[in-house]
């Protein structure tokens, strides 16, 4: 089988292209970054380009993960993100149309309105940001060639992913390795009140991906990919001193919405691919310090 997969040389897709390469999977990496290990070719193109849009078109299947993803940058940004967010799904659900392969879009926790509770596959859609906003966008172009088109197609969506491999945004996206990096320096944590996330090992999410996968055609249309479990930030920050042997302090601010946080329902993928999570936050937690010990501390 030979899939095509976009974002290749980023957090998740080097992750996956590595999973996919070892079931012998024939991998076509796109990206915008360095070369991937384990893809069998790899192409340095831009997502909106007619370049990717013509390499996509020799997949089975389409894996897109290719995406401006720091939350917090994209309120300063917000044409960037549309471009690239919007955009460039559509130019390879082009792809996809012309060849009739299957696609999988990652999309995001944020489209979902924070609360209290687990966060179904059909709760109300209501971003809070632009990434938000133009992840909702792309799950909407999907939709459209869904069906109009009959294109076999499928949206995940992620929550707070992290593990080894994941960089250290200039925003506030990806609180793991913020945290992580922070203990490591012995510089303070803050910690957003009694906020709760549901953080998702990267190799769970690779399990996600590829069980969608193996189904193809056999999918309803979205399924959050997450633990289903939520974690407080003081937690969080409480396994992270604890794992980094850190003395940090850690600052707990007011919360703007007491108990609300963005946790997934996993009930959907349980069902309907056997996928459950398999690394618990503490195995990921000394995954992630170890891997970013042999860097060097602090280091991306």
């Amino acid at each position: 089988m030979r899939v095509v997969v976009s974002g290749a040389s980023g957090f998740i897709g080097g992750h996956l292209v590595r999973a996919l390469a070892a079931a012998d999977v024939e991998v076509v990496a796109l990206s915008r970054g360095r070369p991937v290990a384990g893809a069998a070719e790899w192409h340095a193109v831009d997502v909106n380009s007619p370049e990717a849009r013509r390499l996509a078109t020799r997949g089975e299947a389409i894996i897109h993960l290719a995406a401006l993803s720091d939350a917090s940058l994209s309120r300063r940004e917000p044409f960037s993100y549309g471009q690239v967010n919007v955009l460039g799904t559509a130019n390879l659900l082009e792809a996809a149309r012309e060849t009739g392969a299957f696609f999988v879009l990652a999309s995001s926790q944020r489209v979902y309105q924070p609360g209290p509770r687990p966060l179904a596959e059909d709760a109300p859609l209501r971003p809070v940001d632009p990434y938000g906003y133009s992840k909702m966008l792309a799950e909407l172009w999907l939709r459209m060639y869904r069906e109009v088109y009959g294109l076999a197609a499928v949206v995940l969506r992620f929550f707070s992913v992290y593990g080894p491999g994941q960089g250290l945004s200039s925003g506030t996206s990806g609180v793991v390795s913020i945290f992580l990096h922070r203990a490591m320096a012995g510089e303070e944590l803050w910690v957003d009140g009694d906020r709760r996330a549901d953080l998702t090992y990267v190799g769970d999410v690779v399990r996600g991906i590829t069980a969608a996968l193996a189904r193809r055609g056999r999918c309803r249309p979205v399924y959050n990919v997450a633990t289903g479990i939520g974690t407080s930030m003081q937690e969080l920050a409480r396994l992270v001193l604890a794992i980094t042997g850190s003395r940090s302090p850690f600052t707990v601010r007011p919360a703007s919405a007491p108990g609300e946080g963005l946790v997934a329902d996993i009930t959907r993928a349980r069902e309907d691919f056997g996928y459950a999570p398999q690394v618990e936050l503490p195995e990921g937690l000394a995954r992630t310090y170890d891997w970013l010990a042999s860097r060097g501390t602090g280091a991306p």
